[in-house]
């Protein structure tokens, strides 16, 4: 039996490497979305932080969601940092992370409620962000404006019909190792 000792560094070691492979997919994946020109529509970025949220103590999904934007952004460009979409998208991430992971991971809650909560979460942010804080920053260019609350819909639709059917599989597929902080309790 192994020890408390054992059981904590196995734990760590499984969620660092969790994270590493989330953020490694959360720069890669988009790329593949913007060499087609679909980047901004289908959010792909979103999908490796929503994903890897599922699977992540809340600490780490944090990291994930700002790590994630920051790297690809130091590695591609992308998302650019004028217009201002660098900070959004931060923040977007962020805010899905945290509603995934705390009600998830920590909570057992389904993954489409979650996801349907955190895609709630996600669009009243970017509304505040059109309508309160890009005006009040002077963030003046086009892209700020309530079309990009609607902007997202492929993305969403993306979002819903390929994140459960992963978390599924992914939960199928890797038998053995727990997957949220309820099974770690079992």
């Amino acid at each position: 039996m192994e020890g408390t000792a054992e059981i904590m560094r196995d734990r760590q070691v499984l969620h660092l490497a969790r994270t590493a492979l989330f953020v490694a997919a959360g720069v890669v994946i988009p790329q593949f979305f913007h060499l087609l020109g679909l980047g901004a529509v289908f959010l792909p970025m979103f999908i490796p932080v929503m994903l890897g949220s599922m699977f992540l103590p809340l600490p780490l999904a944090g990291v994930l969601a700002l790590v994630t934007p920051v790297l690809s952004w130091s590695i591609t460009g992308m998302p650019p940092l004028m217009p201002p979409i660098l900070p959004v998208v931060t923040l977007e991430l962020l805010v899905v992370a945290v509603v995934i992971s705390g009600l998830h991971y920590h909570r057992g809650v389904s993954p489409i409620a979650v996801l349907l909560l955190a895609i709630i979460a996600d669009r009243l942010l970017l509304w505040l962000i059109v309508r309160w804080l890009a005006p009040a920053l002077g963030w003046t260019h086009p892209i700020f404006s309530l079309s990009l609350v609607f902007s997202g819909i492929p993305g969403i639709v993306l979002q819903l019909l390929v994140i459960p059917a992963a978390v599924h599989f992914i939960k199928q597929r890797v038998n053995g190792i727990p997957h949220s902080a309820v099974e770690w309790e079992d």
